[in-house]
């Protein structure tokens, strides 16, 4: 069953990946995750994926300590 939701409450913050780095990824995970159970990406796809937003967080994080 297909079903809209619209935002009717406060502006919606504006999230940069410094201090949202770890949400934004959670966000693209449930993105992957989605795409899997609709069955536009193979079990393999997504973890490849995963792997790769893993690959990018931790040299984000690591960056970010260096600065």
């Amino acid at each position: 069953m297909h079903r809209e939701f619209v935002y009717v409450g406060d502006p919606v913050p504006e999230l940069n990946e410094q201090e949202h780095a770890a949400f934004l990824m959670n966000i693209q995970k449930s993105i992957l995750l989605s795409l899997e159970k609709r069955k536009l990406l193979t079990h393999s796809q997504r973890e490849r994926c995963l792997v790769e937003l893993e690959k990018q967080y931790s040299r984000e994080q690591k960056s970010r300590r260096r600065a």
